[in-house]
């Protein structure tokens, strides 16, 4: 399968590994390797080791139709992108990139093409370009129908393992400023997709804690003065970081989330810089978007978007809510609330994504926690929901901890250590669940069973399973329910290959599977 001259890029079975596609039998993406050193230009390493790697990309017979399409030289690498083209049109989407490092060694490729056995015929065309815009301009909402065509592109288009002749369009309207990019079928004219590539672009600038200063620093006493109280942040505890998918009105209201509901004067920046510190006005409001939005974009990621989105319309938050100690989600609103007592809850983003967790259950299981059992599983989850969010992003001290910014104060009265609002890795067991007790100390039993699942499965798997176990609860559940549901959507998921190690966590912890 190798020419003469690429057969030190081969690669061997065994001695790489890959990220299978969804729809074409081939890897997406080829990594865990690297090749000798070769002192060539880099397209011409990049195309050797395509072609002796043809097979494995499934481009036998599709070698000639890669065209170099970008090289970019970072600090330590260069990256060729080759773009498919086929019947002298550019498949969309379709490309192979090989990535090297300085020494010429291929380390990385990932693989969009389509292999040849699956390309149609001839590019077939019923509809011509005035018509195609004209449809175009129809399928946008009627204000947008005056856009202006700036770009017509005939291409194949890939609807799953198929490849469909279509046109692209642009379409361009200056006031207010908005691009559309629209697809459609070059055979029938049908709509196969279109965005407005504008919105999907809008992003501003923020500061913000991530989770929160404490962990930033290391040390709470870092952040007490010598009457051990809250001195001011400085400014290393602070990560600057984008915020997505703004609606580019000027406020922190976007596709996912809205500050919208925030008491007294919203922050407002036309130029989307929302670069605040902790004693400026806004600094919560941008705590909350940003975080909000990350974790949506997290549940995305774990499969939940499309038809399968937990939430229909953007979370709705009110940063000021109250000058009390106190923070909720309220089901009946469809709203999280935050005080401002003491420390502001909104400036530690594992109080932000504690109440996010009661918002995400009702979401899936509307009106969840009515029994004792189910408000303390809704308290245990939420903390779960933060300490697994941001494990990665604290100092090993802290990992078991949430809200220890939030919860400095009530921390250092509790004596706990690190001082903080809870923890998840209690050793108490259902034996320990008081039928008359706060549902927030019932609740690190079901945490810390969800942090022992976290630790056996990993935390994407174990975020998604658990997620996954609340559409088959309701209200009143309790914690051998729960367990149950675990244990089922373990087996939609995973085939149950996890099924005895999670019953061991759940027998350990004295919870039976009813």
């Amino acid at each position: 399968m190798t020419g003469k001259g690429s057969a030190a890029l081969y690669l061997r079975r065994g001695r790489y590994k890959t990220v299978p596609g969804k729809y074409y039998r081939t890897p997406k993406e080829i990594w865990n390797f690297r090749t000798a050193a070769r002192d060539d230009s880099p397209e011409g390493i990049a195309r050797e080791f395509v072609v002796a790697n043809a097979a494995l990309f499934g481009l036998e017979r599709g070698i000639s139709e890669l065209a170099v399409q970008r090289l970019i030289r970072s600090l330590g690498a260069t990256h060729v992108i080759f773009r498919q083209i086929h019947d002298g049109y550019r498949v969309h989407r379709g490309y192979v990139t090989v990535h090297l490092d300085r020494a010429g060694r291929v380390y990385l490729s990932k693989n969009r093409s389509v292999p040849p056995h699956l390309l149609p015929g001839r590019f077939e065309q019923n509809i011509g370009r005035d018509e195609t815009v004209r449809r175009a301009r129809r399928s946008l909402p009627k204000r947008d129908r005056l856009s202006d065509a700036r770009e017509t592109e005939r291409l194949w288009f890939p609807r799953e393992k198929e490849l469909v002749p279509a046109w692209k369009v642009r379409l361009i309207r200056t006031s207010p400023r908005e691009e559309w990019i629209v697809y459609l079928d070059a055979r029938n004219g049908a709509i196969l997709n279109k965005y407005d590539n504008l919105a999907e672009a809008v992003r501003g600038r923020g500061q913000v804690f991530d989770p929160n200063p404490v962990t930033a620093l290391g040390d709470h006493a870092l952040l007490l003065n010598e009457k051990r109280k809250p001195r001011r942040p400085p400014p290393v505890a602070y990560r600057e970081v984008v915020l997505e998918g703004l609606d580019g009105g000027g406020t922190l209201s976007g596709d996912k989330v809205t500050t919208a509901p925030t008491r007294d004067m919203r922050v407002r920046k036309p130029d989307l810089q929302f670069s605040l510190r902790s004693h400026e006005h806004g600094f919560e409001e941008v705590m909350v978007y940003y975080h909000v939005d990350a974790a949506l974009r997290y549940l995305e990621q774990l499969g939940y978007k499309g038809a399968r989105a937990i939430f229909r319309e953007p979370v709705k938050a009110n940063v000021n809510g109250t000058r009390d100690d106190n923070s909720w989600y309220s089901p009946v609103e469809r709203m999280l609330t935050f005080g401002t007592g003491d420390i502001d809850d909104a400036e530690d983003a594992e109080t932000i994504l504690h109440e996010l967790g009661h918002a995400i259950q009702d979401a899936i299981c509307p009106d969840f926690g009515q029994s004792r059992e189910a408000a303390a599983m809704g308290e245990g989850f939420g903390d779960y929901f933060a300490a697994s969010f941001f494990e990665s992003k604290k100092p090993p001290r802290y990992r078991n901890s949430v809200m220890s910014w939030d919860g400095l104060l009530a921390g250092l009265s509790g004596g706990g250590e690190p001082p903080c609002l809870r923890r998840v890795d209690s050793a108490h067991t259902y034996r320990n669940f008081r039928p008359r007790g706060d549902e927030h100390v019932n609740g690190q039993i079901w945490s810390a069973t969800l942090w022992e699942v976290r630790a056996v499965l990993g935390r994407e798997t174990a975020d998604r399973i658990i997620l996954e176990s609340h559409f088959q609860l309701d209200g009143f559940t309790d914690f051998a329910r729960g367990a149950r549901a675990i244990v089922d959507a373990d087996r939609n998921l995973e085939g149950g290959r996890h099924e005895p190690a999670l019953k061991n966590i759940f027998r350990r912890r004295r919870i039976g599977l009813v």
